[in-house]
């Protein structure tokens, strides 16, 4: 697949997406442009705000708490993991342990570690580790992705 950008100074932005069959990987691009930014509820200091879904690194479970991570912020959020999968799966959050839910698409690079495991490392730095319990779900994952640019 290849990728045309082109910078503008004015006007409205749009994007063109050429295809000879419409395939999952197609259908995703099309789906995050048409959908109009998802916004959480978040709490931090006692106070309330919207954030963009996207701007979210991972989401993680502690005492039974939620909370969602930035770049530069933590959040308590007052959904639980599950919740926050099934609603955001399609902006690229997957489970990769039991108390964490990652941005797939904020990952920059993958390791392979011992007995399974994985480790990313995110667009800001930090290094997560996937379980293999979620390991093995995640290579299938993108092996799928992959096979559907074919």
């Amino acid at each position: 697949m290849k990728l045309h950008l082109e910078k503008i100074s004015e006007g409205q932005e749009e994007v063109l997406v050429r295809y000879r069959q419409m395939n999952a990987t197609v259908q995703a691009i099309c789906d995050l442009v048409q959908t109009p930014d998802k916004k959480l509820l978040v709490r931090s200091d006692g106070a309330q705000q919207y954030l963009p879904v996207d701007d979210l690194l991972y989401f993680e479970s502690i005492d039974g708490k939620s909370f969602a991570y930035t770049e530069d912020s933590i959040y308590q959020v007052h959904y639980s993991l599950k919740d926050l999968v099934q609603a955001y799966q399609d902006r690229g959050f997957f489970r990769v342990a039991k108390a964490l839910v990652l941005n797939l698409y904020r990952i920059e690079r993958f390791k392979s570690q011992s007995f399974g495991r994985i480790e990313a490392t995110l667009d800001n730095g930090e290094k997560v580790l996937i379980s293999r319990k979620y390991a093995a779900k995640l290579r299938q994952l993108l092996e799928e992705g992959v096979a559907d640019e074919d």
